[in-house]
This record gives structure tokens, C-alpha cells and sequence, in this order.
């Protein structure tokens, strides 16, 4: 598992170099009929550009984060699912779910804030 309490930009790009990581990615791409290198690129920038440093460690467990089809690009809730994917296996994980009902979100879904 990748540390990210020292620098979580390193963390990051470590993390990006996982083979659990590059397999889904690509995955995610093909399901959703994008460019492998598209996705890729987006993901070097989608984590910093949505969550401020150290965002999740003070988040409430019990909240569910929703990548919403109405806030991201195809390319990047590519790029965010994959990153949810591998640290859904990490303890401690945020929970969260893919929303491509077109409609904004309610209720106790939120972003860091």
C-alpha cells in the first residue's frame, strides 16, 4: 500500500505505477470507449485539481462520495474510478458510487470542503 502521509504527490504518481492501477485504468477506458493515454494524463492532474491535501483523512467513514456524470468529464471520472477502485481494498477506504443519472446529487453525498 502507498504512504501518503509524507508527500502525496509522490504517493500519488507510486501509485499510479501499481499494476493493479495501470489494469484498471485501461479497463476503465475500454469500457468506456476512450484513449488509454487520455485517461492516463487526466489522472496525473484529476486527484489535486478535486481534493485538497489531505482531504479524506479527517472525512466522515460513513459518508459515500458520488462521481457524478454531471460534474466530470468521461475521461475523468475514468481516471477518478480508478483511483477509487484500488483503495477500495485499503482499510479504512472511502466509500463512494458512479451517478450517471444526468441529475445533480442530494442528501449525504459531499466533497471535501
Amino acid at each position: 500500500m502507498v504512504c501518503f502521509d509524507i508527500n502525496e504527490e509522490e504517493a500519488l504518481y507510486e501509485l499510479m505505477e501499481y499494476q493493479e492501477f495501470t489494469e484498471i485504468i485501461q479497463k476503465e477506458a475500454q469500457a468506456r470507449g476512450l484513449v488509454l493515454e487520455d485517461v492516463a494524463d487526466c489522472a496525473k492532474s484529476i486527484y489535486f485539481d478535486l481534493l485538497p491535501p489531505g482531504c479524506g483523512r479527517d472525512h466522515d467513514r460513513e459518508e459515500t462520495f458520488a462521481i457524478r456524470d454531471t460534474d466530470f468529464t468521461e475521461k475523468e471520472r475514468a481516471a477518478l474510478i480508478t483511483f477509487m477502485k484500488v483503495q477500495s481494498k485499503w482499510p479504512h477506504a472511502l466509500r463512494w458510487r458512479e451517478d450517471v443519472s444526468g441529475k445533480a446529487g442530494e442528501g449525504n453525498v459531499q466533497g471535501c470542503q
